[in-house]
């Protein structure tokens, strides 16, 4: 994402969390954003697409941060997990999408409900397939009831403990004690034939996911554009590491290991810079790119 856009998002973000989704106009938003109409138009042809992006972006950084968490980790490890699944409130918190919820509640644009619904869909199978992998292969006919149940009761206490008290508790401490409940029913959820969402519910939820598909040429791309928007007053080493991780992706014969460790390099010299957010960026989609060849060469 470029820098324009991310100061679109940013503005509308703030405008939609103060004077709620109805009230803000698009002429508030560009002038909050200090840009013209026309750079405005040339990213989103209306309000609802800004809203969109917000979603979309947090569903990104959401992705993008479990991925990091896992790691070099070893994917069956029950703290990793709930490390991953307490990204998602910290994430929520931190782009205050709670509060914009709220401001478009009762608001029944089509596009805005079936970007929602993607979202959940995608949070329950990733869920599903994590749970598979922490409790093993036997509980895959019964992880999509896992997941939803993990998340009812997670979202319900959530909603209580704020009701009740006002305060938002550390998501960690309610997600390890609902997740050794959920632990403790797997036994007879295996036994037992009495499935709430079946095979062909599971199937038809799987039908409607689009993960998103992390493509060389479109890394090609980004960092091309990326060196070619550094001056003699940016990192001359992040320049340095960016140019290689070009060099290595245009070849044909790639070391990831090494990549691994030039893409952490490259992440860390633009920290505190006007390029931290877009390289951050990079380099996790570099990760995961890196990730899934490794798994193919397996």
């Amino acid at each position: 994402m470029n820098n324009r856009k991310r100061q679109i998002i940013n503005a509308a973000r703030k405008l939609f969390i103060e004077k709620g989704f109805n009230d803000t106009s698009i002429m508030d938003i560009i002038a909050s954003a200090n840009v013209s109409k026309g750079t405005f138009y040339n990213h989103f042809t209306s309000k609802n697409e800004c809203l969109i992006a917000i979603l979309e972006e947090s569903r990104e950084v959401t992705v993008n941060r479990r991925f990091e968490v896992a790691m070099n980790e070893d994917p069956t490890d029950f703290n990793v997990l709930v490390k991953q699944i307490s990204l998602l409130l910290h994430v929520n918190r931190e782009h205050n999408l709670l509060e914009i919820f709220e401001s478009i509640s009762g608001f029944k644009d089509a596009e805005l409900k079936e970007v929602l619904e993607k979202h959940t869909i995608q949070e329950l199978n990733w869920l599903a397939n994590r749970l598979v992998d922490v409790f093993g292969e036997e509980i895959r006919s019964v992880s999509y009831d896992c997941a939803i149940s993990l998340f009812g009761i997670l979202f319900q206490t959530l909603r209580t403990i704020s009701i009740t008290t006002k305060q938002n508790k550390s998501p960690e401490n309610i997600i390890f004690p609902i997740l050794k409940r959920i632990e403790s029913m797997l036994p007879h959820l295996v036994s037992s034939s009495d499935l709430i969402i079946t095979p062909d519910i599971v199937q038809a939820l799987r039908s409607k996911i689009e993960e998103k598909v992390i493509k060389k040429e479109d890394l090609v791309k980004q960092l091309q554009g990326f060196i070619e928007n550094l001056t003699e007053l940016d990192s001359e080493k992040g320049k340095e590491y960016a140019e290689f991780i070009l060099c290595e992706l245009n070849s044909s014969k790639g070391n990831y290991s090494i990549l691994e460790v030039v893409v952490a390099a490259f992440n860390k010299s633009f920290r505190n810079s006007r390029h931290e957010a877009e390289a951050h960026e990079i380099s996790v989609h570099l990760w995961r790119y890196m990730h899934k060849k490794k798994a193919e060469l397996l």
